[in-house]
Order: C-alpha cells, then sequence, then structure tokens
C-alpha cells in the first residue's frame, strides 16, 4: 500500500514548536461533523491548512517547527490491523522521510472507549529530526483514520503526554455537516 496523495503531504508539510504544557490541559475541539472530533492541546492554534483537508492543531513555532496534530481519513476496506501492517511497510519507503526508524507500537483506546493502534517512529525530513506518533482508528464503512502527532525528537518526551491526551478525546461520528471549531473549556 502507498499512502495517499492527501496523506504525503499533510506529513510533509505539517512535520513543524515546541512550548511544555500539561497533558490534561486540552483547548478548543477540532470536528469535522459526521466524520471526527478531537480536542487540541490547550494554547494550541487550530487552522486551515493548505495541505490537509481538515483543521490542523498547531503549537507556537520555535526552532522553525511547530508541533503539530493533523489528520488524514481514507478508504480502506480490510481491517484495521491490516491497513496498520500497510503503513508501516510503506512508511519504511516514502523518499522524504530518511532514517525512519520504528520505536514503538501498541493498542490505544480512547476514553470514549474506540480502539486503535499506536505507533511512534522517528524520522529525518530535510534538516528536522522528528518523533511521529501515528494514531490508527477504524470508523464506519472502510473508513480509517489516521491522526499524526508531529515534533522534534529532542522534544518528544514533553510532547508525547500531550499528544496522548488529545488522542484520548478522539471519537468518529455519524452526523453529517460542516467542519469547525468550537472553544474548550477555560
Amino acid at each position: 500500500m502507498k499512502f495517499s496523495a492527501a496523506f504525503l503531504p499533510t506529513l510533509l508539510g505539517l512535520a513543524f514548536a515546541i512550548l511544555p504544557g500539561k497533558a490534561q490541559d486540552l483547548g478548543a475541539t477540532v470536528s469535522q461533523p459526521g466524520v471526527f472530533s478531537y480536542r487540541a492541546p490547550k494554547g494550541w492554534a487550530v487552522k486551515d491548512s493548505p495541505l490537509s483537508k481538515y483543521k490542523v492543531s498547531f503549537d507556537t513555532p520555535k526552532n522553525n517547527f511547530a508541533a503539530n496534530i493533523n489528520l488524514v481519513v481514507e478508504s480502506y476496506p480490510k481491517p484495521l490491523a491490516d491497513y496498520v501492517a500497510a503503513n508501516k511497510s510503506s512508511i519504511k519507503s516514502v523518499p522524504f522521510l530518511q532514517n525512519v526508524l520504528i520505536i514503538d507500537e501498541k493498542p490505544f483506546v480512547t476514553a470514549g472507549g474506540l480502539h486503535g493502534t499506536r505507533l511512534v517512529i522517528t524520522d529525518t525530513v530535510g534538516k528536522a529530526n522528528l518523533e511521529q506518533t501515528f494514531y490508527f482508528f477504524a470508523g464506519d464503512s472502510d473508513a480509517k483514520y489516521v491522526v499524526t502527532g508531529s515534533c522534534l525528537v529532542d522534544d518528544a518526551r514533553q510532547y508525547a503526554p500531550i499528544f496522548d491526551a488529545s488522542m484520548k478525546t478522539f471519537s468518529t461520528q455519524s452526523s453529517v455537516g460542516a467542519s469547525s471549531t468550537t472553544p474548550g473549556p477555560d
């Protein structure tokens, strides 16, 4: 399997910042009604990106990189485990990802009980050494969700609990509507 045309530019373009935060600090709800929702880390900007169909959450840029959370939805007719395996295989052959190393893979369960897989890799994009955490989930029909949290490798310990806390709030949805962002509680 190869990444879709939508996924590769998102991974490349959004692979950019680093501010401390507490894992429990969550802010705006990022959603595409009928598709998904999750709570972004508190203080992060949630905005459109030309590289993503859906809104992206960005931390404040630092060292020419903004840690971010982005999402891709693809149709894949096989079970989630097959989708994860295909992506693991494909990720190593993406030309702009150098020095790819899979460092962790384990089950991940959201607060709402949605079961998925959490895959952590390190790689180099250009001159940036990144750690990327992929959260894979299955939705209705053949829908597969890949939510990616990207940060610089040196900041991975700081961001890992932030990405996990945000993804604990992830849910797929069945109603149809337009993209939105709503403020979270202060």
